[in-house]
């Protein structure tokens, strides 16, 4: 049981700062604090913080001011995360949380590749901390989720010409490789996406998919197949980071779903498919999804303990998603991938 002034002083203490690092990354400490809690392990939060926190930036200040009648023209451009934060806390002062979600996650939903998935994922963590104790910070911190899902929103290639209603171990059969020659890669995963634009055997990708089943199901079957290709497909830190990515962008959606109705949960399931299929087709190498022959047998305790000393922030909320999704589908996919994606991922100093 959460230890209720925990995820408080964390939030107050993480306040000032902005979401980017000072290496160009994102600034995972929300989420990371989040999944700590999340596996009761509040005492390591503060000694991981130490750790973590050097390359905290502080926010950045606003130049503009977002209206709800020009929202639209602000989705995604570069350096709006201030603007964003601002309009979502004043969003979320208007009424309860629970519709504020379900207004902006059908919303963002087309852009929910947005920095990397950072932003979904970041939400869902908010949305899970809130529902567990509604308070102003734990509000503020759905905010900037939002903030971030916004200020990087970005649409993937889509095209709903090929409905197939396959379900994920045959949908991302279907998916292609793109063409060494015609990979964007420029230092960033989202540089990788932006070229999606120019790969036209992408964009009928997002109907692949089946959205018949219930959602939990298709979650559980998108992570289990998502942690295949962790699998099949690290070798080296940065693939780590980003198959990560697509296993817990769509665990991320457990914590929102509930708030949406059918349509909206079969459209938004539709989107976060898309965008780990992006993923794949961006950077992956291995199409053959068998789990391997030898698997490690890590206890769920040893997993915990590992990460944390680990201390990457991919390995801790890794972690986490593995052992939650294990216990909707105990398959032994997601105890190896976390596993696999940490030995591969720098531990922190």
């Amino acid at each position: 049981m959460e230890d209720e002034d925990t995820m408080e002083k964390v939030l107050e203490y993480l306040e000032p700062f902005g979401p980017d690092l000072k290496n160009g990354l994102s600034n995972h400490a929300p989420m990371a604090c989040e999944a700590l809690v999340t596996m009761g392990k509040e005492e390591n939060i503060f000694p991981w913080l130490k750790r973590y926190g050097n390359q905290f930036l502080e926010k950045k200040k606003p130049r503009s001011k977002i209206y709800s009648g020009d929202w639209k023209d602000f989705l995604g451009v570069p350096g709006t995360y201030p603007e964003w934060e601002i309009f979502f806390n004043a969003e979320l002062e208007e009424g309860p949380w629970q519709k504020k979600i379900t207004e902006w996650a059908v919303k963002l939903a087309p852009g929910i590749c947005a920095d990397a998935t950072h932003g979904v994922i970041r939400t869902g963590h908010a949305v899970r901390s809130l529902a567990r104790k509604e308070s102003k910070l734990r509000k503020r911190e759905l905010a900037s989720g939002l903030a971030v899902w916004a200020s990087s929103y970005l649409e993937l290639p889509t095209s709903f010409d090929s409905l197939l209603g396959l379900q994920p171990e045959d949908a991302i059969q279907k998916v292609d490789f793109v063409p060494e020659e015609s990979k964007n890669f420029s230092g960033t995963i989202v540089s990788s996406l932006q070229g999606l634009g120019d790969y036209e055997n992408f964009s009928p990708v997002i109907g692949y998919l089946n959205v018949s089943d219930e959602p939990e199901e298709i979650i559980s079957g998108l992570s289990e197949v998502f942690s295949r290709v962790v699998l099949n497909n690290v070798k080296d830190n940065l693939s780590a980071i980003v198959f990560i990515h697509s296993v817990t962008s769509v665990s991320a959606l457990r914590s929102i779903l509930p708030f949406l109705n059918e349509h909206e949960k079969k459209s938004v399931l539709r989107y976060s498919w898309q965008s780990g299929a992006a993923l794949f087709s961006a950077f992956g190498k291995k199409v053959n999804l068998a789990l391997p022959e030898r698997l490690e047998n890590e206890s769920r305790e040893e997993m915990i303990h590992k990460a944390i000393e680990h201390g990457d922030e991919h390995a801790i909320k890794f972690t986490e998603v593995c052992l939650k999704e294990y216990e909707f589908n105990p398959s032994p996919a997601y105890y190896a991938a976390a596993c696999l994606a940490r030995k591969f991922l720098e531990p922190l100093s």
